[in-house]
Protein backbone atom coordinates (compact mmCIF):
# COMPACT_ATOMS: atom_id res chain seq x y z
CA UNK A 1 0.00 0.00 0.00
CA UNK A 2 1.64 3.27 -0.86
CA UNK A 3 2.92 5.24 1.91
CA UNK A 4 0.64 8.72 1.24
CA UNK A 5 -2.52 5.64 1.73
CA UNK A 6 -1.72 4.79 5.36
CA UNK A 7 -3.28 7.77 7.20
CA UNK A 8 -6.50 7.59 5.56
CA UNK A 9 -6.57 3.96 6.61
CA UNK A 10 -5.75 4.88 10.11
CA UNK A 11 -8.19 7.36 9.82
CA UNK A 12 -10.92 4.71 8.46
CA UNK A 13 -10.00 2.28 11.23
CA UNK A 14 -10.19 5.22 13.99
CA UNK A 15 -13.68 6.33 12.83
CA UNK A 16 -15.16 2.67 12.70
CA UNK A 17 -13.24 2.48 16.30
CA UNK A 18 -15.00 5.59 17.67
CA UNK A 19 -18.64 4.66 16.27
CA UNK A 20 -18.26 1.28 17.98
CA UNK A 21 -17.40 2.57 20.92
CA UNK A 22 -20.35 5.01 20.53
CA UNK A 23 -23.00 2.02 19.61
CA UNK A 24 -21.81 -0.52 22.34
CA UNK A 25 -22.43 2.65 25.18
CA UNK A 26 -25.78 3.77 23.78
CA UNK A 27 -26.45 -0.35 24.42
CA UNK A 28 -24.99 -0.09 27.82
CA UNK A 29 -26.93 2.69 28.26
CA UNK A 30 -30.48 1.73 27.84
CA UNK A 31 -29.60 -1.49 29.21
CA UNK A 32 -28.08 -0.42 32.87
CA UNK A 33 -28.26 3.35 32.91
CA UNK A 34 -25.95 6.20 32.25
CA UNK A 35 -25.16 5.95 36.30
CA UNK A 36 -24.61 2.36 36.28
CA UNK A 37 -22.39 2.06 33.27
CA UNK A 38 -18.75 2.53 33.50
CA UNK A 39 -15.74 3.15 31.28
CA UNK A 40 -14.58 -0.08 32.02
CA UNK A 41 -18.15 -1.57 31.24
CA UNK A 42 -17.64 0.63 27.95
CA UNK A 43 -14.23 -0.89 27.21
CA UNK A 44 -15.21 -4.59 27.49
CA UNK A 45 -18.32 -3.99 25.43
CA UNK A 46 -15.60 -2.88 22.54
CA UNK A 47 -12.42 -4.95 23.56
CA UNK A 48 -10.40 -2.11 24.13
CA UNK A 49 -8.79 -0.18 27.15
CA UNK A 50 -10.25 1.78 29.32
CA UNK A 51 -7.31 4.37 28.34
CA UNK A 52 -8.47 3.92 24.46
CA UNK A 53 -11.99 4.85 25.77
CA UNK A 54 -10.66 8.26 27.42
CA UNK A 55 -8.60 8.98 24.60
CA UNK A 56 -11.34 9.28 21.71
CA UNK A 57 -13.83 10.57 24.60
CA UNK A 58 -12.79 11.47 27.82
CA UNK A 59 -15.54 10.70 29.81
CA UNK A 60 -18.76 9.21 29.54
CA UNK A 61 -20.21 12.84 29.69
CA UNK A 62 -18.14 12.68 26.31
CA UNK A 63 -19.50 10.11 24.59
CA UNK A 64 -23.21 10.70 25.56
CA UNK A 65 -22.54 14.42 24.23
CA UNK A 66 -21.21 12.51 21.18
CA UNK A 67 -24.56 10.81 20.88
CA UNK A 68 -26.71 13.57 21.31
CA UNK A 69 -24.77 16.54 19.58
CA UNK A 70 -23.86 14.10 16.38
CA UNK A 71 -27.51 12.86 16.10
CA UNK A 72 -28.70 16.45 16.26
CA UNK A 73 -27.08 17.39 13.24
CA UNK A 74 -27.53 15.00 11.17
CA UNK A 75 -31.10 15.12 11.84
CA UNK A 76 -30.79 19.11 11.28
CA UNK A 77 -29.12 18.41 7.85
CA UNK A 78 -31.59 15.67 6.90
CA UNK A 79 -34.56 17.88 7.75
CA UNK A 80 -33.03 21.20 5.58
CA UNK A 81 -33.53 18.80 2.58
CA UNK A 82 -37.18 17.60 3.48
CA UNK A 83 -39.89 19.09 1.41
CA UNK A 84 -41.64 22.54 3.26
CA UNK A 85 -45.64 22.05 3.26
CA UNK A 86 -47.31 24.49 1.19
CA UNK A 87 -50.65 26.36 0.94
CA UNK A 88 -51.80 24.69 3.98
CA UNK A 89 -53.07 25.59 7.53
CA UNK A 90 -50.66 26.95 9.52
CA UNK A 91 -51.20 24.59 12.43
CA UNK A 92 -50.58 21.86 10.14
CA UNK A 93 -47.09 23.04 9.10
CA UNK A 94 -46.17 24.05 12.91
CA UNK A 95 -47.80 20.98 14.54
CA UNK A 96 -45.71 18.70 11.62
CA UNK A 97 -42.68 20.45 12.21
CA UNK A 98 -42.80 19.51 16.12
CA UNK A 99 -43.97 16.29 15.62
CA UNK A 100 -40.88 15.50 13.38
CA UNK A 101 -38.52 17.20 16.06
CA UNK A 102 -39.85 14.63 19.07
CA UNK A 103 -39.87 11.82 16.30
CA UNK A 104 -35.83 12.52 15.93
CA UNK A 105 -35.36 13.22 19.49
CA UNK A 106 -36.11 9.53 19.64
CA UNK A 107 -34.43 8.54 16.97
CA UNK A 108 -31.26 9.77 18.37
CA UNK A 109 -31.51 8.45 21.96
CA UNK A 110 -33.72 6.46 24.19
CA UNK A 111 -36.35 8.35 26.52
CA UNK A 112 -33.94 7.09 29.26
CA UNK A 113 -30.63 8.70 27.80
CA UNK A 114 -33.12 12.24 27.18
CA UNK A 115 -33.87 12.27 30.75
CA UNK A 116 -30.33 11.86 31.71
CA UNK A 117 -29.19 14.64 30.07
CA UNK A 118 -32.48 16.93 31.49
CA UNK A 119 -31.42 15.99 34.64
CA UNK A 120 -28.05 16.17 34.63
CA UNK A 121 -29.14 20.42 33.72
CA UNK A 122 -31.10 20.25 37.03
CA UNK A 123 -28.64 18.46 39.63
CA UNK A 124 -25.04 19.82 38.09
CA UNK A 125 -26.01 22.90 36.01
CA UNK A 126 -22.00 24.10 35.61
CA UNK A 127 -20.96 20.79 33.89
CA UNK A 128 -19.80 20.35 30.33
CA UNK A 129 -22.41 18.25 29.43
CA UNK A 130 -25.08 20.62 30.78
CA UNK A 131 -23.71 23.85 29.18
CA UNK A 132 -23.26 21.96 26.00
CA UNK A 133 -26.63 19.99 25.98
CA UNK A 134 -28.46 23.32 26.52
CA UNK A 135 -27.19 24.62 23.56
CA UNK A 136 -28.99 21.99 21.90
CA UNK A 137 -32.08 24.06 22.54
CA UNK A 138 -30.47 26.87 21.20
CA UNK A 139 -29.57 25.14 18.22
CA UNK A 140 -33.39 23.56 17.79
CA UNK A 141 -34.36 26.96 17.61
CA UNK A 142 -32.49 27.79 15.02
CA UNK A 143 -33.42 25.44 13.06
CA UNK A 144 -37.01 26.09 13.79
CA UNK A 145 -36.37 29.63 12.57
CA UNK A 146 -34.60 28.91 9.16
CA UNK A 147 -37.70 26.18 8.96
CA UNK A 148 -40.78 29.72 9.54
CA UNK A 149 -38.74 31.90 7.98
CA UNK A 150 -39.34 30.44 4.96
CA UNK A 151 -42.93 31.29 5.05
CA UNK A 152 -45.34 34.47 4.33
CA UNK A 153 -46.72 34.87 8.08
CA UNK A 154 -49.12 37.43 8.80
CA UNK A 155 -50.30 38.86 11.94
CA UNK A 156 -53.99 39.88 12.90
CA UNK A 157 -52.19 43.29 14.10
CA UNK A 158 -50.73 43.57 10.67
CA UNK A 159 -47.60 44.20 12.33
CA UNK A 160 -44.18 42.21 10.70
CA UNK A 161 -43.75 38.59 13.19
CA UNK A 162 -39.92 38.43 14.76
CA UNK A 163 -39.74 34.96 13.98
CA UNK A 164 -36.75 34.06 16.22
CA UNK A 165 -39.39 35.39 18.97
CA UNK A 166 -42.24 33.27 17.25
CA UNK A 167 -39.99 30.49 17.36
CA UNK A 168 -38.97 30.79 21.38
CA UNK A 169 -42.47 30.54 22.16
CA UNK A 170 -43.13 27.79 19.61
CA UNK A 171 -40.35 25.73 21.43
CA UNK A 172 -41.49 26.81 24.94
CA UNK A 173 -45.13 25.47 24.35
CA UNK A 174 -43.44 22.10 22.89
CA UNK A 175 -40.94 21.79 25.77
CA UNK A 176 -43.81 20.19 28.65
CA UNK A 177 -44.90 18.01 25.73
CA UNK A 178 -41.76 16.82 24.99
CA UNK A 179 -40.85 16.33 28.62
CA UNK A 180 -44.28 14.33 29.09
CA UNK A 181 -43.25 12.35 26.26
CA UNK A 182 -39.45 11.00 27.92
CA UNK A 183 -40.69 10.75 31.19
CA UNK A 184 -44.10 8.86 31.20
CA UNK A 185 -44.05 5.49 29.37
CA UNK A 186 -47.14 5.06 28.78
CA UNK A 187 -47.35 8.10 26.29
CA UNK A 188 -47.18 7.82 22.69
CA UNK A 189 -46.28 10.17 20.10
CA UNK A 190 -49.93 10.41 19.35
CA UNK A 191 -50.58 11.20 22.59
CA UNK A 192 -47.86 13.87 22.48
CA UNK A 193 -49.40 15.41 19.25
CA UNK A 194 -52.21 15.68 20.51
CA UNK A 195 -50.94 17.70 23.59
CA UNK A 196 -49.21 19.64 21.28
CA UNK A 197 -52.22 20.51 19.27
CA UNK A 198 -53.91 21.28 22.34
CA UNK A 199 -51.09 23.75 23.09
CA UNK A 200 -50.33 25.16 20.12
CA UNK A 201 -52.90 25.62 17.94
CA UNK A 202 -54.97 28.26 20.26
CA UNK A 203 -51.37 30.47 20.26
CA UNK A 204 -51.85 30.74 16.72
CA UNK A 205 -55.63 31.56 15.91
CA UNK A 206 -54.62 34.31 18.52
CA UNK A 207 -51.71 35.66 16.72
CA UNK A 208 -52.42 35.17 13.11
CA UNK A 209 -54.53 36.21 10.87
CA UNK A 210 -57.59 34.18 9.07
CA UNK A 211 -55.80 34.17 5.51
CA UNK A 212 -52.23 32.60 7.17
CA UNK A 213 -54.33 30.37 9.71
CA UNK A 214 -56.58 28.78 6.41
CA UNK A 215 -53.50 28.43 3.70
CA UNK A 216 -49.69 29.46 5.14
CA UNK A 217 -47.47 29.93 1.70
CA UNK A 218 -43.81 29.59 1.19
CA UNK A 219 -42.02 32.97 0.37
CA UNK A 220 -41.59 33.30 -3.21
CA UNK A 221 -38.43 34.70 -4.98
CA UNK A 222 -37.58 38.23 -4.34
CA UNK A 223 -40.90 38.62 -1.64
CA UNK A 224 -39.62 40.71 2.01
CA UNK A 225 -39.40 39.35 5.19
Amino acid sequence: MPKDAEPGLRDRKKARRREGIIAATIDLFEEKGVDATTIADIAEACEVSAPTVFNYFGSKDGILLAIIEEGTQRKRESGSRRPRLDGVPLASIVLDLFSEVSQETLDIASRRLWRYAEASVIRRPDTDLSKRFRNTSRLLIDAIVERLETYELRTRLGSPMDIRYLATLLHDLWMPCYLTLITDPQTTLADHDAMLSQRITPFLNHVFDDSTLAATYLRRAGDSA
